[in-house]
């Protein structure tokens, strides 16, 4: 929080933010608004410029002083739309400020120039200077301190301009006077106004950021929920339901196969003389076939099919819409395929087969315990007849 307060602590004098980083991204974030404003006041600054130009003709003549003033009149007005057509194509000028404020100062001149060549409307110049002294900060886009520097530069040089007309020096004080006020209150007014934008800005990223935590950690959430929900229900070794869920879905599979008057089968599976392999190659080689085996029954079988892990290596398989008939051809075609692919462990190749008990689902059928139990004793019969089989019950 500390940081995030840092960052966007403010510079009450310049109006931005300390950090430059921060700086860089709020102008990047206005620089769209920005680009639209200076655009539109480029345009009504180059209008002006050349609409007034027709005040100078009854007064001037079609004489040298005419074609100069009004000459640079349409130079002014040709850099403005230079620069309108330069933001257009590369807003960051805006943003960057100097451009900018190298074409006020440059605007500034005609200033200048009338004063010097229209003795008949210089207090009508002084008085345009000070409003053009406000416009400069609360119409032109542009940073507060450069906007400054150029209401500096138009400022002192129209004290100049009078000075070198020869009047007095309390009249050049006076209007250094005058001047300060538009100044000042630009300065403070857009100042104002650039600080209140930087708040509103430092407001929306951090309720940006907060939002986005938000969900990062609505989302860590749902993954723990995820992952808790799998862990509950799943076998942590094989991925496979465990007990408690494979009992849930058997319930839910036979009320659905009972009202639908479809068959159901449950199966229970042991790998064979899997104490072997775990006692020759080890627990790790142990844990390898189960997975092995687990994620072979979840490629071969019905993704309507349930398989859980009984416990050790016993295994579950209930299959609902299955006759005892299809539910054995489908049984027998896992056996083989069992036996035809041994598990890679440690450079060996370990040979798999296992032993399968199969019964229906009777109506009559108390409970899943005893469905189990069939099937068990179908398992045994099997193991005792060789393994590596299909037993019925």
């Amino acid at each position: 929080m500390h940081t995030v307060t840092t960052n966007y602590r403010l510079s009450n004098w310049r109006g931005e933010f300390v950090d430059a980083a921060t700086e860089q991204a709020f102008r990047k974030h206005s620089e769209a608004d920005a680009s639209r404003s200076l655009r539109r006041a480029l345009l009504v600054w180059a209008a002006l410029v050349v609409l007034f130009g027709l005040l100078d003709y009854p007064v001037l003549g079609h004489g040298y002083d005419f074609q100069v003033l009004f000459g640079w009149r349409l130079a002014t007005a040709a850099v403005l739309l230079l620069l309108y057509w330069q933001v257009r194509r590369k807003p960051s000028l805006v943003s960057d400020g100097y451009a900018v404020t190298a074409v006020e100062i440059f605007g500034s001149v005609l200033f200048f120039m009338l004063y010097f060549l229209r003795h008949d409307m210089v207090s009508w110049v002084i008085a345009v200077v000070a409003i053009s002294l406000l416009a400069l900060f609360m119409f032109i886009p542009n940073r507060v301190y450069l906007s400054l520097l150029a209401s500096a530069f138009l400022s002192i040089g129209l004290m100049a301009c009078v000075a070198a007309r020869g009047m007095g020096a309390e009249k050049v004080i006076g209007l250094g006077f005058i001047l300060v006020l538009p100044i000042a209150v630009g300065f403070f007014t857009a100042l104002r106004w650039q600080l209140a934008q930087r708040q509103q800005y430092a407001l929306l990223m951090q309720v940006i950021s907060s939002n986005r935590d938000l969900q990062d950690e609505i989302k860590r959430r749902e993954a723990l929920e995820a992952e808790l929900k799998r862990q509950a229900t799943t076998d942590p070794l094989t991925g496979l339901f465990n007990r408690r869920q494979y009992e849930m879905l058997f319930q839910r599979e036979r009320q659905r196969c009972n009202r639908l008057g479809q068959e159901m089968t449950l199966c229970v599976m042991d790998l064979d003389h899997f104490k072997r392999i775990n006692d020759q190659h080890g627990h790790d080689a142990g844990d390898a076939v189960l997975r092995h085996v687990a994620q072979h029954l979840c490629c071969s079988l019905r993704h309507s099919d349930v398989v859980g892990r009984f416990g050790g290596e016993e295994f579950v398989l209930i299959l609902p819409d299955t006759g005892l008939e299809q539910a054995v051809a489908v049984l027998n075609r896992l056996r083989e395929e069992l036996a035809e692919t041994p598990v890679p462990v440690r450079g060996q190749l370990l040979p798999v087969s296992a032993t399968f008990g199969v019964t229906a689902v009777r109506q009559d059928d108390s409970d899943l315990e005893s469905i189990v139990r069939r099937a068990d004793r179908a398992l045994y019969e099997g193991k005792g007849a060789g393994r590596n089989r299909v037993m019925t019950a």
